[in-house]
């Protein structure tokens, strides 16, 4: 594995971390520490058969939020649909509490082919947000690798 292999992971995880810290602040100031954030299997390997991973992040906020479910929602969608991932406000009222729901991939479609996904919904005195970044090699140092053991 080459050096340029480690600068992609950085990259797809600030690619994921930016888009957290442009939707979370949307809705408050401060949320709390995220329930996940790390590395997860669930990419495959390579044609070369080396293992590769995901940057997941997911996170819940409870309490009021700076703008209404809408406002937020839209907000969001156009963001993310500026930085090249078009999407629009959905509907869920079968979650509790109903939610606005912004997705990419459309929502409940899964995950695009190179792993990447970003799920944000907000409703009354709730939000949330699911990050899985494209995949990436693993890191050669990963203490789940054989070698490392």
């Amino acid at each position: 594995m080459e050096d340029s292999d480690r600068a992609d992971r950085v990259a797809v995880e600030q690619e994921i971390r930016r888009l957290y810290d442009e939707a979370t602040a949307l809705v408050a100031d401060t949320w709390p520490s995220p329930d996940t954030m790390d590395w997860g299997t669930g990419c495959g390997d390579y044609a070369d058969g080396t293992p590769s991973e995901s940057w997941n992040i997911f996170n819940q906020y409870k309490g009021p939020t700076k703008s209404s479910a809408e406002e937020t929602a839209e907000r969001v969608a156009k963001m993310w649909t500026d930085y090249g991932f078009p999407t629009k406000v959905v509907e869920d009222d079968k979650i509790y509490p109903p939610r606005k729901v912004v997705s990419y991939p459309p929502y409940l479609t899964g995950v695009r082919e190179d792993g990447f996904a970003i799920v944000f919904t907000i409703g009354e005195n709730y939000a949330d947000f699911s990050g899985y970044s494209r995949c990436a090699p693993i890191d050669p140092d990963d203490p789940v690798l054989p070698k490392n053991w």
